[in-house]
């Protein structure tokens, strides 16, 4: 009977503890995925035994009604959160050194077949799926565009995981020049400093404003 009590007590502190860790992390997250969307907003973490049955291929979400409401809450995949899990928990991410070293004046400054995307790809786009889901619940749904305002958020919303200034800019960068290669409907030839899609046109700083300051919601260019 001990020997049967251990056995279910061993699985059951791992679902307590991974429940815990799951809830731990939502609740980091809340403040900036709210800060980006100019709204209160809950953060859903994908739990270890949803993603074994998930058949879904995507890294977040969120649900819009009939009327085109979205839900107050976003979803994001286990792959993500333990992305973003490991990247708030670690004060240097020695993945980004290489983009450091970018020429980002050159036309292809981090291309998809290179060693430092391979290296530093999976950092970038958690933290881009993050403040892009979090900008779905402000109300933007078109893809295209929530990219583009995701990318202008990314520097705050890195800073906001803890990491140092120059890097948290140095992945608004490297997604920027990774936007118009993403797939179809998810880039935009707006994305730019000056055009339509740059949230800020009335300063020439693009991705990254200066000072920083929270992303605050959607779709009104040039809010302070």
């Amino acid at each position: 009977m001990r020997f049967l009590a251990a056995v279910v007590a061993v699985p059951t502190l791992l679902i307590s503890w991974q429940l815990w860790s799951d809830h731990a992390l939502e609740h980091r997250l809340k403040p900036i995925a709210s800060g980006v969307a100019g709204r209160s907003v809950h953060v859903d973490c994908q739990s270890f035994w949803g993603e074994l049955l998930d058949v879904q291929w995507r890294e977040g979400e969120v649900y819009f009604d009939a009327s085109g409401k979205p839900e107050g809450k976003l979803f994001l995949t286990r792959r993500t959160c333990k992305r973003l899990r490991q990247f708030e928990k670690t004060p240097h991410h020695g993945e980004l050194d290489c983009l450091r070293d970018v020429d980002w004046k050159s036309s292809d400054p981090l291309p998809y077949s290179s060693a430092c995307y391979a290296r530093s790809s999976d950092t970038i786009y958690a933290v881009l799926i993050l403040a892009h889901e979090s900008y779905h619940t402000a109300g933007v749904r078109d893809e295209a565009t929530t990219n583009c305002y995701a990318i202008q958020a990314m520097a705050w919303t890195a800073a906001q995981l803890g990491a140092p200034s120059d890097e948290a800019e140095l992945l608004a960068r490297a997604m920027e020049a990774l936007e118009p290669g993403q797939p179809s409907g998810y880039a935009s030839a707006e994305c730019h400093a000056g055009l339509p899609l740059d949230l800020h046109p009335e300063t020439p700083e693009f991705p990254t404003e200066h000072p920083r300051t929270p992303p605050l919601g959607a779709g009104t260019p040039g809010r302070s």
